[in-house]
């Protein structure tokens, strides 16, 4: 079990990210990853971020699939890859319902048929292999010829056709609330079986949680469930939430002292999780010092991996 950290978040800057970055890699934590609502091009600020801090796994999440032609999004990550050492896992998905027709002014269609073929395409070009392909959603020319080894391609997924596509194509799986209970029931069996039947090994199962550790727990609910309303509105969020048999995102927000936080990610290391990503969200610098002290905690006891190990 390796434990990472989403760190960023609006307003902060380049410095602020590259500290955050460093206190990671010093709590002695696998993963330093940015979340979507960074404003900064995620690509862009993990090369300058990785380049300062070395020894410690880069996430994006997410590399919205719509937005970029596979061929752009190639050439980017590997750039990135070779900044920083080969170090870079690059997460894919479909962009958010509330923001992708307003931000772009694209029309989004068939996001299951896209997304299985960005996937393909993608990680084609990684390997450096040259398509001339018309296919029937976008064309493909030319290789990415960018000097570095191929990172590492993840999905965000939660429909069964993508998590099994995930299982056959994918390097991992990324979820963003779900609960434990879902994960083990649905989410692994899906991804497992297809990876399975296709002859390979099981991808990484990334799991992402919202975290506090406080003493001020209403408070932080409170915070929790503003901050994560948006993804109530969304229904493939909702059918996961009615999954798990809660209704709202903010109640699977793990908060409490440490003991009540420890146990509530270790129900994830349970449910057959290999990574755990944990957003800190709480709502004053206290707790914030004292979630990130139990993560420094964790990553030393069995059977939690720090970085670097194996």
């Amino acid at each position: 079990m390796r434990i990472g950290i989403i760190g960023g978040g609006p307003g902060k800057t380049l410095r602020d990210l590259t500290q955050e970055a460093e206190r990671a890699r010093g709590d002695g934590l696998s993963a330093y990853w940015l979340s979507r609502d960074t404003h900064a091009d995620l690509l862009t600020a993990v090369a300058v971020i990785g380049r300062e801090v070395p020894d410690i796994e880069f996430g994006a999440s997410v590399s919205p699939s719509f937005l970029r032609h596979p061929m752009a999004l190639a050439v980017q990550a590997l750039t990135v890859q070779e900044a920083i050492g080969g170090r870079l896992v690059l997460n894919v998905g479909p962009p958010l319902p509330h923001n992708r027709e307003s931000f772009s002014g694209y029309i989004f269609e068939q996001p299951t048929i896209h997304m299985r073929r960005v996937v393909t395409v993608l990680r084609r070009l990684l390997k450096g292999e040259s398509m001339d392909d018309l296919g029937r959603t976008m064309a493909v020319r030319g290789r990415a010829e960018v000097n570095a080894d191929a990172p590492s391609v993840l999905m965000s997924a939660f429909k069964p056709a993508m998590l099994r596509f995930a299982g056959e194509e994918a390097d991992g799986v990324v979820t963003w609330m779900v609960g434990h209970r879902t994960l083990a029931s649905f989410v692994i069996p899906q991804v497992k079986t297809a990876a399975l039947s296709a002859l390979r090994p099981v991808p990484r199962i990334l799991a992402a949680v919202a975290v506090c550790v406080t003493g001020r727990t209403q408070p932080a609910i409170d915070s929790a469930r503003e901050r994560l309303a948006v993804y109530g509105s969304m229904a493939s969020y909702r059918s996961m939430l009615a999954r798990e048999g809660v209704l709202s995102p903010h109640e699977l927000f793990i908060v409490g002292n440490e003991d009540q936080v420890r146990t509530g990610l270790e129900r994830f290391v349970e449910s057959g999780a290999t990574d755990l990503l944990v957003s800190e969200m709480c709502p004053d610098a206290d707790s914030a010092r004292r979630t990130r002290d139990l993560l420094a905690s964790m990553v030393q006891e069995l059977p939690f991996q720090a970085a670097g190990a194996s």
